[in-house]
């Protein structure tokens, strides 16, 4: 099926599901997410950050919080994309797979059965799958970044914090928004949802897709060609059941398809001699190398497949002292990643990695209305996963010096190959409560905890040069290995007048503990679980308007950080452990002006002070003393940055509009700065400082009601800096970001 043959399909599909009601021609916004928090003004910002609604300024967390309006302006298309605009947030890949950093703290691992300890929620799911978190967000109404540990009401490994994804909502008045861009390197996308009734008053439904069909960025030095480029397709539904004025439920379903042929086309980014190179060189074989940070020289052609799909089932009942309200989720996602393990031309290892991941989410969750002075949120959660590797399969094709040498574009048999079958089966359970009390009218108190207890279970089976399974997995011989925790959070608040407020908070968080699958116990000596990292946390703020027109937020944070679980790969194994400590601190803010009539001015900024505290025998990747790639050597890490942690980041955008008797133009532009970060422990890999620039210019002309007529560009000073890395004995190998991108974008809403 051809590009433009898929665009017209998902187009139409669309626009056959716009036909459920009336247009409502001059709407100018989509409805507010959330309308029933009861003191809000039209303009202001509701979030849900505590499971229940509420006023932005009145959450004492953390939080950056995106409108509908912002993610279309900012060129917001995927889950990657918010880092550029949220301070104190990064977005890395480690290779392939999606490892969010919050104020320092990260995941460092990417095994079976292992999850982000930054959490993300799409319409209240858990999404437990690290490549399935890179979402296209064709219908996304609000997206909220919730900074510091969430151990509590968001406790499935939130360590870090939480990004919660609100979808459009299926709406009893018609909206819809639709788009189609075109920018440089054939880059085609089509996106847009409706939302609209089927049976009034009872029933509706929302529809969403996208569609978008790229060249590739990366030149490939070896044939003249680039990388397969993207394609990518999402369509979600969901369906609304209105069964009375209190109760409800939503039925959703959706579909996703993402073939990257970029993310690993990368290059040799570390100081010393890559082996392949090496061994290159040891025999005089010239081998082409990439010469720019846009380009690559790899022997096999390298792929990132990510294909998912799901169903849920959200209730809601609303009672006179509350909300009850249930998720019932099901998610199947399918990776497979192609990569050249020595990231050059030499034919020494390729990876080729096949993930299945099955998970069944069950919550359900109790907000209250406000009791007098009090107010009470209590919640129950399971998960049930499998991730199995099927297979992980390294073909290796040198030995030993007496081996030939061969590179690209000779292609020999492997000389031998290793299969890994594996899998974890992780159980969680959860239970949490929340009991708030407002001691007098401004002096608020809250006390939470929750309690989280997980089994895993884990097996594996090694077959080599055949490819052939083995008859059975070998089970682990400790069977269930269990990992539990009580993390609470205790809030004091106290409003300045309406308008500004004042909090303190202690929290904790936790990151389950893991067992490795690799250990393969039938022929080595077990490893011992890796035990759960926790974070405790102390965080003062402040959250207000300082005149009509300007807010502002700050916030001063502490973390006490320990049982650091690490991860070592070395193809085709890896491992993990506990290894470090470490202590993060810092302050972070954002700032909005309104400053005349169609003219906003947003800033925002976080200093990140994240050092290991005690980290005496990390395991890092030196050049190899004689040229010939990496050794794995003890190195004491402490004191040291920790890695993903830089030390500043900063965000300004401004927005203008005026309107004439033509139409009404805008402009955007927004810029963000990073002070640079360490990729690894040993700083043997860092992205140095960088600053990136994005804008638009748009014409919506009077005639046309909904119009919107976008020349838009991202990355404009077409500046190079890293957005993924892996690093193995092999290589320390890495891909760079998408360089300058611009095109044109019609949008139409109603």
């Amino acid at each position: 099926m051809t590009g433009r043959v898929r665009i017209s399909i998902i187009a139409g599909a669309l626009a056959g599901a716009a036909s459920v009601g009336t247009v409502a021609w001059g709407q100018d916004r989509v409805p507010a997410v959330h309308d029933d928090a009861a003191s809000a003004e039209p303009s202001e910002i509701i979030v849900t950050a505590q499971r229940r609604s509420e006023r932005l300024r009145d959450v004492p967390i953390s939080i950056t919080a995106l409108t509908a309006e912002t993610l279309v302006q900012s060129g917001i298309n995927n889950t990657l994309d918010i880092a550029r605009v949220t301070p104190g947030v990064q977005l890395p890949l480690y290779g392939g797979f999606l490892q969010p950093s919050i104020r320092g703290i990260s995941s460092a691992s990417a095994g079976l059965g292992d999850s982000s300890n930054v959490a993300i929620y799409v319409d209240g799911i858990y999404q437990p799958s690290q490549s399935g978190q890179l979402v296209d967000l064709p219908d996304i109404q609000q997206v909220e970044v919730l900074k510091g540990p969430q151990g509590t009401l968001y406790g499935q490994n939130a360590a870090g914090g939480a990004i919660i994804l609100t979808s459009v909502a299926p709406s009893f008045d018609l909206t819809g928004r639709f788009s189609a861009s075109y920018g440089n390197y054939d880059h085609w996308q089509v996106r847009g949802y409706v939302s609209g009734p089927l049976v009034e008053d009872r029933v509706a439904i929302s529809v969403a897709g996208s569609f978008e069909d790229r060249n590739g960025f990366r030149r490939n030095v070896l044939t003249g060609g680039r990388d397969s480029g993207l394609q990518s397709e999402l369509i979600r539904a969901r369906l609304l059941f209105q069964a009375s004025d209190r109760v409800s439920f939503t039925v959703g379903g959706y579909y996703s398809r993402r073939s990257d042929g970029g993310q690993y086309a990368g290059q040799p980014v570390g100081p010393g001699t890559p082996l392949g190179y090496a061994l290159a060189g040891l025999v005089g074989l010239n081998v082409p190398r990439a010469n720019d940070p846009q380009s690559y020289a790899l022997n096999v052609d390298p792929l990132t497949l990510i294909r998912s799909y799901g169903f849920n089932l959200l209730g809601k009942l609303d009672t006179d002292f509350g909300t009850f309200s249930t998720v019932t989720a099901y998610g199947n996602v399918k990776v497979r990643d192609v990569a050249d393990a020595d990231y050059t031309a030499v034919n020494l290892g390729d990876v080729d990695l096949n993930i299945f991941n099955d998970h069944f989410i069950q919550e359900l969750n109790f907000a209250s209305t406000k009791w007098g002075r009090a107010t009470f949120s209590a919640g129950l959660f399971y998960m049930a996963l499998e991730e199995s590797y099927a297979p992980n399969t390294f073909s290796g094709y040198f030995t030993s010096l007496a081996s030939p040498v061969t590179a690209y574009p000779t292609k020999p048999n492997p000389l031998f190959r290793i299969n890994q079958y594996a899998y974890n089966r992780k159980r969680s359970y959860a239970a949490y409560a929340e009991f708030g009390y407002d001691l007098t009218d401004r002096l608020t108190v809250s006390l939470a905890g929750r309690y989280s207890y997980e089994t895993q279970q884990t097996a594996d089976n090694y077959s080599s040069l055949t490819g052939a399974q083995g008859p059975t997995l070998s089970a682990d011989p400790r069977g269930k290995v269990s990992f539990k925790r009580f993390t609470p959070r205790a809030t004091i608040r106290y409003a300045i007048d309406d308008g500004s407020n004042v909090y303190a908070t202690y929290s904790q968080g936790f990151k389950s503990g893991y067992v490795n699958s690799g250990d393969n116990p039938a022929a080595s000596p077990l490893v011992e679980p890796v035990q759960p990292e926790k974070v405790f946390a102390y965080e003062v703020g402040y959250k207000g308007r300082l005149a009509p027109g300007i807010s502002l937020n700050l916030s001063a944070f502490w973390y006490d950080y320990k049982d650091l679980q690490v991860y070592v790969y070395s193809p085709p194994n890896q491992f993990y452990r506990n290894a470090a400590a470490a202590r993060i601190k810092g302050i972070d803010g954002d700032v909005t002006i309104q400053a005349a009539p169609g003219l906003t001015l947003t800033a925002g900024a976080s200093y990140v002070d994240g050092k290991y505290r005690s980290f005496p025998d990390a395991v890092v990747y030196q050049p190899n003393a004689f040229g010939f790639g990496y050794d794995t050597v003890g190195l004491d890490a402490s004191g040291r940055r920790m890695q993903r942690a830089p030390k500043f980041t900063a965000n300004a955008a401004i927005s203008y509009e005026t309107t004439w008797q033509a139409g009404t133009f805008g402009l955007y532009l927004a810029g963000n700065y990073n002070s640079g970060l360490n990729y690894d422990v040993a700083a043997n890999v860092r992205q140095s400082a960088y600053a990136l620039l994005d804008g638009q210019l748009s014409f919506s002309p009077a005639g046309v009601e909904g119009l919107r007529l976008v020349v838009w560009g991202k990355n404009l000073t077409n500046k190079d800096y890293l957005a993924s890395f892996l690093g193995s004995q092999f290589v320390l190998g890495g891909s760079y970001a998408e360089p300058r991108t611009y095109g044109l974008r019609a949008e139409f809403k109603f």
